[in-house]
């Protein structure tokens, strides 16, 4: 019965004008964090679906517990939720191991408020400078062991001069 309702609901909910749509860009093999909070703030019934192109399952949370009985193949083991925040009115998700197939739209749909939050994901190729980045020990990491390396050299040379 809620698998025939929610179509119904979202088609509903767009018709209106409730749908608010933004961007969340993320990179193949990475995760991305699709928001979700309602405009009236805190819910009294904690409940949620999420869905992609409004017929995929990509997770529900219902009466403040996360399932994926029914979830799509496809998302399973690849979302997260945040439990400790959905009595603060945050629902967001979070989806890793992107793929490209995953680009498209989510919309997470809140019943007791009557409200939708889609997001337009955009999946992309990480570019070469952050591969090569993430691929070497580079960044803060290198940069301190050269300075230690260049400390150490630098106190051997005055103990040499010293002696």
């Amino acid at each position: 019965m809620v698998k025939s309702v929610l179509p119904v609901c979202f088609f509903i909910l767009l018709l209106n004008g409730a749908s608010v749509q933004d961007t969340v860009q993320g990179f193949i093999g990475d995760s991305a964090l699709l928001p979700c909070h309602p405009e009236n703030g805190q819910l009294k019934v904690i409940t949620a679906h999420w869905r992609y192109d409004d017929h995929k399952n990509v997770y529900d949370i219902l009466d403040g517990q996360g399932k994926t009985k029914e979830q799509d193949a496809e998302y399973n083991g690849r979302t997260e939720t945040f439990p400790a925040e959905y009595s603060k009115g945050n629902f967001s998700l979070r989806l890793g191991n992107l793929r490209k197939s995953d680009e498209g739209s989510y919309c997470c749909f809140m019943p007791e408020s009557n409200e939708s939050k889609c997001i337009n994901l955009q999946v992309t190729e990480k570019p070469r400078e952050i591969q090569e980045k993430q691929n070497s020990n580079g960044g803060v990491e290198t940069t301190a062991g050269r300075i230690v390396s260049l400390l150490i050299s630098l106190f051997s040379a005055a103990v040499l001069l010293c002696v």
